[in-house]
């Protein structure tokens, strides 16, 4: 190769299901400027930028063809800013509510793991649950900093590997709105099936852009994120817990509430005029009222079965 020749990334095939039949879905839309220690952050104020997207034809995955390598995602996550507390408590509330009727199913209380657990608000919930141990993985040293002492000791730092569980075979595995930011989504399934104790549950969050109200929105939805590397339907998230060999696979739209304020910041209105309205909803005393709403979020469980399904 010639000195000084640009070497074009290589293109991956869906991380689903491996097919390379795919049709354009967004350009890359990227603002360098906005560029900030927030951009990584969870529940931020929405960029609406994104990478190039494309969709498979054969699975209905929307995902980035050229990612951000590990290294990249890693020092990002690892240095994101933390101050979605409240918001973040909220969000375990719904996935608590929504999880709840599976758990009560579930056999097994061995471990319980939080995979992308932020400041690790559902970590206590799984111990009401009668999981033991419960762990929380998360990468960001400010996430981890905001924890509650009792919350940080199950806090585990770092990106999610088989490494970091070395020591325990889990009856639980959760993983809430963290499948969009892994840089390769079923290669995680198949880690998490192997980890999981025979009859143990995956249970998994995801946006769904088939959503009516994210199909209105289309680029201005606010799933339209840099930090998201593919985006899942009701087919694509299925296919990918089938594929890596879990069974009874039950799938639900839930509701998330959050106070008015946050509602008002996912929208694609101006930062002024959000602004604006958060103050007239201060002044009337609106603005800390917790709405639900069901805005296309999925609940996706899958079973390890006792025999390996072939």
């Amino acid at each position: 190769m010639m000195s000084g020749t640009i070497q074009i990334p290589k293109e991956r095939a869906c991380p689903v299901c491996g097919s390379s039949s795919r049709i354009h879905f967004a350009e890359e839309s990227i603002d360098h400027s906005k560029i900030s220690d927030y951009t990584y952050a969870s529940r931020k104020q929405p960029e609406f930028m994104c990478l190039r997207l494309v969709r498979c034809t054969d699975c209905d995955l929307v995902y980035a063809p050229v990612p951000p390598t590990s290294e990249v995602l890693l020092a990002a996550y690892s240095e994101a800013a933390f101050d979605s507390d409240t918001e973040a408590k909220a969000a375990a509330q719904s996935y608590a509510k929504a999880l709840t009727p599976y758990v009560k199913n579930l056999a097994g209380r061995n471990a319980a793991v939080d995979v992308g657990a932020g400041s690790g608000p559902l970590l206590p919930w799984l111990c009401e649950q009668g999981f033991s141990p419960v762990i929380g993985i998360e990468p960001s040293r400010a996430a981890i900093d905001a924890a509650p002492l009792s919350v940080k000791r199950m806090l585990r730092e770092g990106m999610f590997s088989s490494v970091l569980l070395a020591d325990v075979t889990p009856s639980l595995l959760c993983s809430f709105m963290t499948m969009e930011h892994l840089s390769d989504p079923g290669e995680f399934v198949k880690s998490v099936y192997n980890l999981l104790e025979p009859n143990g549950m995956l249970a998994v969050v995801v946006h769904n852009w088939r959503a009516p109200l994210n199909r209105l929105l289309g680029l201005r939805s606010p799933i339209i994120d840099v930090e998201h590397l593919q985006l899942f339907s009701p087919q694509s998230i299925q296919a990918l817990l089938k594929n890596a060999g879990f069974v009874s696979i039950d799938l639900q739209q839930i509701h998330n509430t959050y106070q008015l304020q946050y509602w008002l910041r996912l929208t694609p209105l101006s930062i002024g005029l959000k602004n604006k309205i958060i103050e007239a909803f201060d002044y009337i005393g609106l603005s800390e009222k917790s709405v639900s709403l069901r805005v296309g979020n999925m609940l996706a469980i899958g079973i390890k079965p006792l025999l390996k399904n072939r």
